[in-house]
C-alpha cells in the first residue's frame, strides 16, 4: 500500500516536472502582448474615436469605458472581500471595533 502511493507522489511529481519544463518558448513575447493591450485598453485603444458607437460622442464613449471599467473592477473586489470574509464584521468580540 505504501509503495502504491509513493509510486504514485512520484509519478505526479515527474509529470508536474516535465509539464513545468516543455512549453511554448513565446511566454515573454505573449506577457508583453498581453501588457501592450492592457495599456491600451486602460488608455482606451490608440484610436480614442474607437471607443464611441453610433449616436455618442468620443467623449461620451470613453466616458461609459471608463465606468464599465470602475463597475467591473468593483464588482471583482465585492467577489474577493466574499471569498476571504472581510465584507462582513466579526461577531467573535461582544461590540463593534471601529
Amino acid at each position: 500500500m505504501k509503495n502504491w502511493l509513493v509510486s504514485i507522489l512520484l509519478g505526479a511529481a515527474l509529470i508536474l516536472v516535465v509539464l513545468g519544463t516543455v512549453g511554448c518558448g513565446f511566454i515573454g513575447k505573449a506577457d508583453d502582448v498581453i501588457e501592450q493591450k492592457a495599456a491600451d485598453v486602460m488608455r482606451m485603444g490608440p484610436d480614442r474615436e474607437a471607443t464611441a458607437q453610433m449616436g455618442e460622442t468620443v467623449a461620451e464613449g470613453h466616458r461609459r469605458h471608463i465606468r464599465n471599467h470602475r463597475l467591473n473592477r468593483q464588482a471583482m473586489n465585492e467577489d474577493l472581500d466574499a471569498l476571504f470574509l472581510t465584507d462582513q464584521p466579526s461577531r467573535l468580540a461582544e461590540r463593534a471595533i471601529p
